[in-house]
């Protein structure tokens, strides 16, 4: 199971399959075991308005530039205050459940999604995101080793030599 990240914040990267650019800005880590980073493109939209940001898995990412990477912290567990997986309340709504994801972002804001859990007819319902600020942990939760799920398939191009 993936524990840190393979690549820097703000270089320039692509998206290796639809060839989309620009500056790695978010890094995010899944408890399910993926990690994905959030590309921001360098150029804005006809209209003047920022372009929207990008998620890729970091199987497909591709570094182009890395002359002004930010080097910090790889590993999850030193740069996330709560772990994938525990329980935990929201301070100002009360808001209950599971953290799912987590976010890195470049300019030191990390964020949470949480789940809750199914409403009282067994339907799911929408989680949100929460800045770490406003968590408490209030629960073991599930540990990520307990959803991992083993490697099946192709070869992801991850696992090819470079």
């Amino acid at each position: 199971m993936q524990t840190k990240f393979n690549y820097p914040m703000n270089v320039v990267a692509k998206d290796s399959v639809s060839g989309f650019e620009g500056i790695i800005i978010a890094r995010n880590a899944h408890l399910f075991g993926c990690a994905q980073y959030g590309i921001a493109p360098q150029e804005l939209a006809s209209d003047g308005t920022p372009k929207k940001t990008e998620y890729f898995d970091e199987s497909r990412i591709e570094i182009v530039d890395d002359s002004k990477a930010v080097h910090g912290e790889d590993e999850y567990q030193k740069i996330y205050a709560i772990p994938l997986g525990t329980e935990v309340q929201d301070k100002v709504s009360g808001f209950r459940g599971k953290v799912l994801v987590v976010i890195e972002n470049l300019h030191n804001c990390n964020q949470y999604w949480v789940e809750p859990p199914v409403d009282k007819d067994g339907k799911p319902r929408d989680g949100q995101w929460y800045d770490e600020g406003r968590l408490s942990v209030v629960g073991k939760g599930i540990a990520p080793e307990e959803v991992a799920a083993p490697k099946r398939g192709s070869v992801f191009s991850r696992d090819l030599p470079r």
